[in-house]
């Protein structure tokens, strides 16, 4: 999840700035996505269409597309930390049974000598 599937949902999530003008890379850097503000116009990427009432569509659609890109990078962040606590939980977990196992010795033929 940390190293494919965040890195690659983050690049598809910067597709939408500029309208796909800027290509992702192959691996993104994970970087927080600040909250969009619906106040503020997107960038579509498509000046030839200042004047249509598809360049407003177009930003709509952006504004949308990263609000969902961030909440699905939010849940994706959830899920890895709750992994990483599901790991611990099971490496102390087992620590403490093999702490356990060990502290018990079986009786010996050498314990009456």
């Amino acid at each position: 999840m940390e190293e494919q599937l965040m890195p690659n949902t983050q690049a598809a999530a910067s597709m939408a700035d500029g309208g796909g003008v800027r290509q992702p890379p192959l691996v993104a850097r994970m970087a927080s996505v600040a909250p969009i503000n619906p106040l503020i116009k997107q960038d579509t990427g498509l000046k030839g269409l200042s004047g249509w009432a598809s360049d407003q569509g177009v930003s709509d659609a952006l504004i949308v597309w990263l609000g969902q890109a961030n909440r699905l990078m939010g849940r994706l962040q959830r899920e890895v930390n709750s992994l990483h606590g599901t790991r611990n939980l099971f490496q102390n977990q087992d620590a403490a049974v093999g702490a356990q196992v060990s502290a018990v010795r079986l009786p010996s033929g050498f314990d009456g000598m």
